[in-house]
């Protein structure tokens, strides 16, 4: 898989003109949204470059903003809660995308799971095993991940994964007894599971595909898609919003 804009394409956007105290975010209407198709169950992933005509307002936005370690989910790092405005703003672009991407009927809603500014600030040596491998979001075909990476410079992105033991893609109720088997049960042949942020291939799990960190990339995939981000904690990790690796995470689904 290319590591950007690549296979089935189709443009579905528009301007919204927002005040949010001194900024104003506004929607890029030229932006153009790449369907991927990622590894062999072809799951669909959304990219949408260039996602604001303007990304300083959200930077700015980020900036203001008072974030603390993370402790309700297993982000590695600092988060804010995401201005509503900001949410309003990139579920309102994004909300007919996803019904056409994923074949939502017209009358499905989707709600906002829980949003986000994050900043990936956790050193190697203090993660949990959990978030040195794979993971997904939920076992809801129909709950989604909406991220922006809303960072001064680029990064690494953000990485999809096989679990080999299994070949599973995507975890769902119905795969999780056997994926949660497996991944317990798992005895790398090499020692145990190395301590550090995960961004590449081994026996357990296959890198299938990439999609690179760009400023003002916006991407949208299912929670049951195993993913994780792909961080150099020796040269990726800050808390500061102005140099960090600042991402918007919206978690949606439907009703």
């Amino acid at each position: 898989m290319a590591n950007h804009c690549a296979g089935e394409q189709h443009s579905d956007s528009e301007v919204v003109g927002l005040p949010v105290q001194n900024h104003r975010l506004q929607l890029n209407h030229r932006a153009k949204c790449h369907i991927l198709k990622i590894g062999h169950e072809k799951t669909r992933v959304v990219l949408i470059d260039d996602a604001f005509s303007e990304l300083a307002p959200v930077q700015d936005m980020a900036a203001e903003l008072t974030y603390e370690q993370e402790s309700a989910t297993w982000y590695p790092g600092v988060r804010a809660r995401c201005p509503d405005v900001l949410r309003e703003a990139l579920l309102q672009m994004t909300t007919g995308v996803i019904k056409q991407a994923y074949h939502l009927a017209y009358h499905e809603k989707l709600a906002d799971q829980g949003s986000w500014i994050s900043i990936a600030s956790t050193p190697a040596k203090e993660l949990h095993p959990l978030q040195c491998v794979p993971h997904f979001d939920s076992q809801h075909k129909t709950d989604f991940a909406i991220m922006l990476y809303a960072g001064r410079r680029s990064f690494q992105g953000t990485g999809f994964y096989r679990h080999n033991p299994t070949g599973f893609e995507n975890i769902t109720p119905d795969r999780w007894p056997d994926f949660e088997a497996a991944r317990t049960s798992y005895t790398p042949e090499t020692g145990h599971r190395k301590q550090d942020y995960f961004h590449h291939s081994n026996d357990e799990y296959t890198l299938m595909g990439k999609i690179d960190y760009r400023p003002n990339r916006l991407l949208i995939y299912p929670g049951t898609l195993l993913h994780s981000g792909l961080i150099d904690a020796g040269a990726d990790l800050d808390t500061s919003p102005l140099s960090g690796r600042l991402t918007v995470n919206i978690f949606a689904g439907v009703n």
